[in-house]
């Protein structure tokens, strides 16, 4: 069996990007042939996929058993999926963000999302398997009018992990009495990162002085984003508090995740969130704001919170971080939860809808 999965961009520490290769290591673990067609590709992740460019790429897809498109932004991709004619096609959605959120911030980013948008329901009706990462995902599909959606969990791999954890930021982190927040993901508006720090104001200021925000995370097209973020810091003065980590290697984000005490997401809108389940792995209590797929994510494993009263959230913090009954609660119902996206999981369901289609 021949599997060719589409993806505008492979990149590396995404949840995207990361599951379009646990497809393909599974897949050729079975013995079966599973490429990678992309339009953009990094630069480590390079020799994994194939660069789509012109008729002897599209006759390749076109040979194909089965495409499998990864769809979360509108992309040159979308033809040349929809004018396939002999394989079997798979769209799996991973969710568009709604454009408002990058309106202010990246014309571009909004417009592709937009034509994601309008060009989806086109899509799905030419589709042969519609599958969702998430049940938040698969509702959106329904409110389209299409009913028939599959669940497939995000594959948590713990083979990311197996680097060792990068000694000088584990020795920061670990060597001072400081009480260290960790939050993880694209510095992107839908994050709504602007609610951490305002949180961490409240924490830093009023509860515990002797502690730092960690903010670990890309800003590619949300520049002007992060620049209003690293502002609010100096209005806040919580400039020495916050640290604007960047992008990092696996080995890098294993010793944040390994040496913080507390992980924070304030998001409004995620299609699954993995940082939810790394920080679950790393047995890091946690405090996330209930929107979007986050609650089914998270399941039991940590803080949901109703609403943004940066104060009260600060206060929530406290009782998480000092209190070990709640944080023991959360830490058992983790491990739980965490096997929902093991790779036994995965590899299971994905072969079950392998063979249906």
């Amino acid at each position: 069996m021949k599997i060719a999965q589409l993806i505008h961009t492979l990149s590396t520490g995404d949840a995207i990007s990361d599951e379009t290769l646990s497809i393909k290591k599974v897949v050729e673990s079975q013995s079966s042939e599973c490429k990678i067609y992309a339009i953009n590709s990094n630069v480590k992740v390079k020799k994994h996929c194939e660069c789509v460019s012109g008729d002897i790429t599209r006759k390749e897809i076109e040979n194909a058993d089965i495409v499998l498109m990864h769809y979360s932004i509108g992309s040159e991709l979308n033809q040349i999926y929809r004018d396939l004619k002999k394989p079997k096609k798979i769209l799996l959605y991973h969710n568009l963000t709604p454009e408002k959120w990058f309106r202010p911030y990246n014309y571009r980013v909004a417009q592709d999302l937009n034509n994601g948008l309008k060009e989806l329901s086109e899509l799905l009706a030419v589709t042969d398997l519609i599958i969702a990462d998430s049940d938040y995902n698969k509702e959106q599909i329904n409110k389209l009018g299409f009913k028939n959606v599959e669940v497939l969990p995000l594959l948590y791999d713990n083979e990311k992990w197996s680097v060792e954890a990068n000694k000088g930021i584990a020795d920061i982190l670990n060597a001072s009495s400081e009480t260290n927040i960790l939050t993880v993901g694209r510095l992107a508006p839908n994050k709504c990162i602007e609610d951490i720090i305002k949180s961490f104001y409240f924490y830093h200021h009023k509860i515990n002085k002797k502690s730092k925000l960690w903010i670990v995370g890309h800003e590619i097209d949300t520049e002007i984003y992060a620049f209003e973020l690293r502002n609010l810091t100096k209005k806040l003065m919580l400039e020495s508090s916050v640290r604007f980590v960047g992008s990092v290697a696996n080995c890098e984000l294993k010793a944040y995740f390994k040496s913080c005490d507390l992980y924070m997401c304030m998001s409004e809108h995620e299609g699954f969130c993995v940082p939810l389940v790394e920080a679950m792995n790393f047995k890091l209590p946690i405090i996330a704001y209930n929107s979007s797929a986050v609650p089914q994510t998270l399941g039991g494993a940590g803080y949901l919170v109703e609403n943004k009263n940066h104060a009260e959230i600060a206060e929530a913090m406290n009782l998480v971080l000092t209190n070990s009954e709640v944080s023991a609660e959360f830490e058992n119902q983790a491990k739980a939860q965490i096997e929902k996206f093991s790779e036994k999981t995965f590899r299971k369901n994905l072969q079950s809808l392998l063979e249906n289609v």
